[in-house]
């Protein structure tokens, strides 16, 4: 098995990509710590997965990190992989609904011909921006940042942060969305670059259409026009997304660092 003597170490691993990610690399071989908020839905996922130890966890919560990667350099003393695939697009069900009926409203224009404009930047408050930022990019400095040491003592690792092809193409909708997975990116260059020296690669992921629970609750009609634009025109399974992060984080991706590879079906070409 390719990740036999691995820990790892996966955020967001409750549901969605991130789920998929803790299961691929248990199945490989690896002791996966599985990190997520909802801690019901981490203890019936992780019930019975091999190798998984499931951990509670807010990541905009830098004490709450510092705590969970104590108890890794306690049982193990070193990390061999960081994803991190926890994230939001928006910070509570209001702001989601009001996304929602906007992309609609925006769909309906398109196929009517009358015109809509969405208003979003006028109506992000400081609490909601705030609140995206702290998970979306705080999270991901807060682990990267508790998980470098183990990393170290490892002699050699991955980390893949999860991004979004929101962050590199003109997408109209909330700006703390695509503000703070484009920081994400930022800070995956910085980190290639520093931890190179020690054998460490930092790559980013940014998915398009994936088929996960947060992705379905838009309305079907909009997500067939997103799938539309796509030259491949259907989502990707979580499971195909996780694929890519063992591959970013095994021997044969051991030449990649400061990457941006996004699985977006085409929708993103560069």
């Amino acid at each position: 098995m390719r990740f036999a003597d691995t820990i790892a170490f996966v955020t967001g691993a409750a549901s969605g990509m991130g789920l998929a990610t803790a299961r691929a690399f248990a199945a490989e071989g690896a002791v996966v710590y599985g990190a997520d908020i909802s801690t019901e839905a981490l203890d019936r996922e992780f019930s019975g997965l091999p190798g998984a130890v499931p951990l509670p966890l807010d990541i905009a919560d830098s004490a709450a990190v510092d705590a969970a990667m104590a108890r890794v350099a306690a049982d193990h003393g070193r990390l061999g992989v960081l994803v991190n695939a926890a994230g939001v697009n928006a910070p509570h069900r209001a702001a989601l609904e009001m996304l929602n009926a906007e992309n609609e409203k925006s769909f309906q224009a398109m196929k009517t011909g009358v015109p809509h404009h969405s208003v979003f930047i006028e109506s992000v408050s400081d609490d909601d921006f705030d609140r995206v930022m702290k998970i979306n990019a705080y999270g991901v400095f807060y682990t990267t940042r508790a998980a470098t040491p183990l990393l170290k003592a490892n002699g050699r690792g991955a980390v893949v942060n999860f991004s979004s092809a929101a962050a590199l193409m003109g997408v109209t909708m909330p700006p703390y969305y695509p503000a703070s997975k484009a920081a994400v990116l930022g800070m995956t260059r910085e980190a290639a670059a520093e931890l190179a020296p020690f054998g460490i690669t930092v790559n980013a992921l940014a998915p398009g259409a994936v088929d996960t629970p947060l992705f379905r609750q838009s309305d079907d009609d909009f997500i067939d026009f997103l799938i539309g634009m796509q030259p491949i025109r259907r989502t990707a399974s979580p499971d195909e997304i996780a694929r890519t992060v063992l591959f970013l984080a095994s021997e044969d991706g051991a030449y990649y660092t400061g990457q941006t590879i996004s699985p977006s079906g085409g929708l993103v070409m560069h």
